[in-house]
């Protein structure tokens, strides 16, 4: 027999905690970046070149914008996120 597991001091946070520690940095990190990009940028500058084919509006440039910084800094924090996650007990090896 074997003896129970010690109780390990690392537990697992709860979804909404998780959920927030992601997605409030990544939030920020994405309305400072877009004041930075757009000081120097016009969206309708950037919307010609790229894409002249298409008429959008300054506002939805800077949203699009902010939104694209947004998805990047969301997927970054959650690859942290996911890496400090406390590790699995190492399963018992059969002999």
């Amino acid at each position: 027999m074997t003896a129970p597991a010690e109780h390990d001091s690392r537990r697992a946070l709860p979804m909404i905690q998780l959920l927030g520690a992601v997605a409030w940095p990544s939030f920020f990190t994405a309305a400072v970046m877009s004041a930075v990009f757009f000081a120097f940028i016009d969206p309708l500058q950037l919307q010609q070149i790229s894409f002249p084919h298409y008429v959008i509006s300054r506002e939805l440039g800077y949203s699009l914008g902010f939104f694209m910084f947004w998805a990047g800094t969301l997927c970054a924090c959650g690859v942290t996120a996911l890496l400090l996650r406390p590790a699995r007990e190492p399963e018992e090896s059969f002999e």
